[in-house]
């Protein structure tokens, strides 16, 4: 029963990361299809036609299925916490939650990384980067995971904005309780989570740490079959020049902003180099200590669900542990 779980538990977590009668990947994280007695990648057209890389020219494992095994983080390492659940705002069809993950053992107050969950701005909820909340919680940062107002709930991003403020001035209301320390926080996501981390840690003043993988930083430059796409127009009024520009971090970069990690693989068919271009050319503008993350070939869920994994999370305690 308990594998069972484990099981289910990566599968919603990590869905890319299992070879299962449903998906095939390669060890970079893209998707495999049988051709005969070979395999090829499924979305060889569409990484054909951006550019993304030349899939003539790949690695001899490009197109062999592959499993992750887990190398040195144990299972429990995972669980050296306790996680609170709270509703911290309603609405009149749906109510928003947060899960606080914290140390078992608490030595006065602790820091903290408001995790932001990835899915286009149209899905997902708080469990997007459980594992991450859990394990950096369980060796002394703690986490708080939120969920905000999607697109597919009638939102905009001025709504997602304003529930991003209101989860952590809940958390900020309750630190005593929580034993967070309110002077020490940075934000944490991936991909539309990514884009939501950098634009809170760039706009809510005190924020230390941000670290964004695979986001989407500059929506006035955006490059035709990227995200985002036509149907995301209504969230950031991509007809607006203006709202284009108030919808990307790149303009609410400044002197004061935290230490910046962004991440980026070359095998990412969602997001557009020149999204990362675009943020480190306004780090470097205003001075903000950052470093980049590169690695070739991977997808889109590199540095969150292939063998990358393991060797991220132990780096982002390292961060954590020092500008938190």
């Amino acid at each position: 029963m308990k594998n069972k779980f484990l099981v289910l538990l990566l599968l919603s977590l990590f869905p890319n990361i299992i070879v299962s009668g449903q998906k095939i990947i390669n060890r970079y994280g893209l998707d495999l299809v049988r051709a005969g007695e070979r395999y090829k990648l499924k979305d060889e057209s569409k990484i054909r036609e951006l550019n993304v890389f030349n899939p003539d020219s790949v690695p001899e494992d490009m197109l062999i299925p592959y499993t992750y095994k887990r190398l040195f983080i144990r299972e429990s390492d995972y669980h050296d916490c306790v996680t609170k659940t709270f509703v911290f705002k309603d609405y009149p069809d749906y109510e928003l939650k947060l899960q606080v993950d914290l140390p078992k053992e608490s030595q006065g107050k602790r820091p903290f990384i408001v995790w932001i969950h990835g899915g286009g701005w149209h899905q997902g909820d708080y469990n997007g980067h459980s594992l991450q909340s859990r394990y950096l919680a369980s060796n002394g940062i703690a986490g708080v995971r939120i969920s905000y107002s999607l697109l597919s709930q009638g939102a905009k991003l001025e709504d997602t904005w304003q529930d991003i403020q209101d989860a952590l001035a809940f958390v900020k209301s309750r630190a005593g309780e929580l034993g967070l320390d309110t002077l020490r926080f940075g934000f944490a996501g991936h991909s539309a989570g990514g884009h939501l981390a950098a634009y809170a840690a760039m706009r809510i003043k005190g924020a230390k740490l941000l670290v964004a993988f695979n986001g989407i930083y500059d929506l006035e430059h955006t490059v035709p079959g990227f995200v985002p796409s036509q149907r995301h127009d209504d969230y950031f009024g991509l007809s607006s020049v203006e709202k284009r520009c108030d919808a990307s971090p790149v303009h609410f970069v400044h002197s004061g902003a935290p230490y910046t990690v962004l991440t980026y693989s070359s095998g990412d068919f969602l997001v557009d180099k020149q999204q990362i271009i675009a943020f480190e050319k306004a780090l470097k503008q205003y001075d903000v200590k950052y470093e980049i993350l590169e690695k070739d070939f991977y997808s889109h869920t590199a540095f969150v669900g292939t063998d990358l994994y393991e060797a991220m999370l132990l780096k982002l305690l390292v961060l954590a542990r020092k500008y938190l």
